[in-house]
């Protein structure tokens, strides 16, 4: 038995739409006694409820150090060998080529907090596969690189590099240079010679 093990299980968001969309379903087949074109609502509600409960009875994932678990199927992490994200990303939907050219589809509906500690952990643990084709020690570099580009809390009231006396010179030769259009006379008289 693993010591560390992280359980994650469904969010509870998903059972509470899934009841709200059956009830839709009922009242839009109350209404389609009266008028029969509700029963098309009635049936795409009810359709909508039947995939949120099957995602709410998705069986949990228990993350450990050496493998990780889909309700009662063990994957260890040596055996992942390739990790490719889909367009889905609440519910998180991933497609996973294991050893033997084995494919597990991992489906979480959880909560965009836990979906992204998910993802931590399965790209962390899984050292021997690739993610999206990018490899792991390729993917940590190009991730940390770029965590390091992330703005952090506001810098402080900048520092000044001029003295007043600067900035007004400065200034002077800018409005100098915008009406005349050079500041040096030197180069006057080059251009009249060529």
């Amino acid at each position: 038995m693993q010591s560390n093990i992280e359980i994650y299980a469904p969010a509870r968001l998903y059972a509470r739409l899934a009841w709200a969309a059956l009830g839709c379903a009922l009242l839009s087949f109350a209404a389609g006694l009266q008028v029969p074109y509700a029963f098309i609502g009635a049936f795409v509600c009810a359709c909508g409820a039947a995939l949120l409960f099957w995602l709410a009875g998705r069986p949990r994932i228990a993350v450990g150090d050496t493998q990780f678990s889909i309700g009662d199927r063990s994957v260890a992490w040596r055996e992942v060998k390739e990790i490719n994200s889909t367009r889905f990303v609440s519910p998180l939907v991933l497609d996973m080529r294991l050893t033997n050219s084995r494919r597990k589809r991992l489906i979480y509906p959880g909560e965009p907090e836990r979906i992204a500690k998910l993802m931590y952990q399965l790209r962390r643990s899984s050292v021997q596969a690739t993610f999206d084709g990018v490899a792991y020690q390729d993917y940590w570099t190009w991730n940390s690189l770029g965590s390091a580009a992330t703005p952090g809390p506001a810098p402080g009231p900048p520092v000044r590099m001029l003295n007043p006396d600067d900035e007004d010179e400065i200034e002077r030769l800018y409005q100098r240079l915008k009406t005349v259009g050079h500041l040096d006379s030197r180069s006057d008289s080059k251009n009249d010679r060529d």
